[in-house]
């Protein structure tokens, strides 16, 4: 059985572990077998430890790619899948990566959800950059660590989204908690990416546009992903790290 496969954004004291916790307990059977990946080097999803049922898999982001380490993934028979992103690494380059990493294992992504440190980002321009990058992918973003943030901070943080006609679920978190985990869980894709659909190239051409060869027809690459002919990418996101918890 294919499991149910969420990606989750966020940068080192967001609070995503706590939250991926309450979003297994309020929005999840009781007992359904989940596996958390996480990457070695990043704050460890320590809230998730002592679930019965939940089984912590370290992975090593290297040289572009999620490497797996200790049992094979073929052993893995949960019903939910939840993989962090390495924190303090390009979550751009996790996410152009993450299709490939998937497929090998014949997984299919349910959602991306973003946790967003939302003093953070009120405290540097940098992070919110990097936030708005992640919240292009993603179909939910979750407003935490907001203590003695104005209203119109969060209602500017939204109003860009809302610009681009975001489609995605936006939920506030207290005490590590949304109003409805089922609602954040529910397995419809709701991104402005496009780039984890199954699309054909062909949609985006009129009949006059059609070339020879349908064989070399390829889908646009996301914006993000896009690169100039020196290699750089053309939508470069800031490196945060300076920002993050030692």
């Amino acid at each position: 059985m294919m499991p149910m496969v969420y990606f989750i954004l966020g940068l080192p004291g967001s609070g995503r572990a706590e939250v991926v916790g309450h979003l297994i307990e309020d929005g999840l059977p009781e007992g359904t077998a989940v596996t958390v990946y996480h990457a070695l080097g990043d704050e460890p999803p320590a809230a998730l430890a002592d679930r019965p049922g939940t089984t912590l898999r370290p992975y090593a982001w290297l040289d572009g790619k999620m490497n797996r380490t200790g049992t094979p993934v073929a052993a893995d028979e949960s019903e939910t899948v939840f993989i962090f992103a390495d924190g303090r690494a390009s979550p751009i380059d996790q996410l152009e990566a993450l299709p490939s990493w998937l497929t090998e294992r014949g997984w299919k992504l349910t959602r991306i959800i973003l946790v967003v440190h939302c003093a953070l980002a009120a405290a540097h321009p940098e992070v919110a950059e990097w936030n708005a990058a992640c919240g292009h992918f993603a179909d939910c973003l979750l407003l935490n660590r907001r203590e003695g943030l104005p209203n119109a901070w969060v209602q500017e943080f939204r109003r860009k989204f809302t610009e681009e006609c975001h489609p995605g679920l936006f939920a506030f978190v207290k005490n590590g908690r949304v109003d409805n985990a089922l609602l954040i869980l529910f397995p419809e894709p709701r991104r402005l990416s496009l780039v984890f659909d199954e699309l054909d190239p062909m949609d985006d051409l009129d009949e006059d546009d059609l070339p020879e060869d349908l064989t070399t027809l390829e889908n646009k690459p996301d914006p993000y992903f896009e690169r100039s002919p020196s290699g750089h990418r053309r939508k470069p996101v800031p490196n945060v790290a300076k920002f993050l918890p030692a």
